[in-house]
């Protein structure tokens, strides 16, 4: 059994690694074709990135244009950020005494930055609704409710870890 188990730890470290490291480029991409759209080549709104196409936005308005854009950007970036504290538990846990304070405060970091991802998704939702309203179709996609139940998830998982942290240092003072 903790043969199967270091396997799947190993194997999620790996794929950690992957989401990370794809969460940015895509930021990083997004922020190349962006600034190539509006500095280079005028038409590459037409497909910003991954089929995205904002050309109608852009010719709406420049503004807002640079506006959806910050919001992708700036939720991928926290995507990205959030793999890299996952990255940050599996380098900082021991899983001999498993309960420790870096790793509750990671925890906990996470459940705030997911937080943060799913306030932003809100907004970024209401103003791409408001932007539809008024006659300009914004193909983005936002998922901030599914964000906020994951917060509201981790964010317990950081409290039952706090507390696994408080009743381990109990056991080794007792000991």
């Amino acid at each position: 059994m903790k043969l199967k188990s270091t396997f799947v730890l190993q194997l999620m470290h790996g794929v950690f690694w992957v989401v990370f490291i794809g969460f940015c480029i895509q930021a990083g991409t997004l922020l190349i074709a962006f600034f190539v759209s509006l500095f280079i080549k005028p038409t590459g709104a037409h497909d910003l990135y991954m089929g995205l196409d904002l050309s109608e936005l852009k010719s709406f308005s420049a503004r807002h244009y640079a506006g959806v854009v910050s919001f992708t950007a700036y939720f991928l970036a926290l995507k990205a950020y959030m793999a890299y504290l996952v990255l940050q538990i599996f380098r900082k846990m021991d899983f001999a005494t498993p309960f420790s304070l870096a790793v509750a405060s990671l925890i906990t970091k996470i459940s705030q930055v997911a937080l943060q991802a799913g306030v932003l998704a809100l907004i970024a939702n209401a103003y791409c609704k408001w932007l539809t309203k008024t006659g300009v179709a914004v193909p983005v996609a936002w998922s901030g409710g599914e964000l906020l139940f994951l917060a509201g998830i981790i964010f317990i998982i950081a409290q039952v870890f706090q507390r696994g942290v408080d009743i381990q240092a109990e056991h080794e003072l007792t000991v």
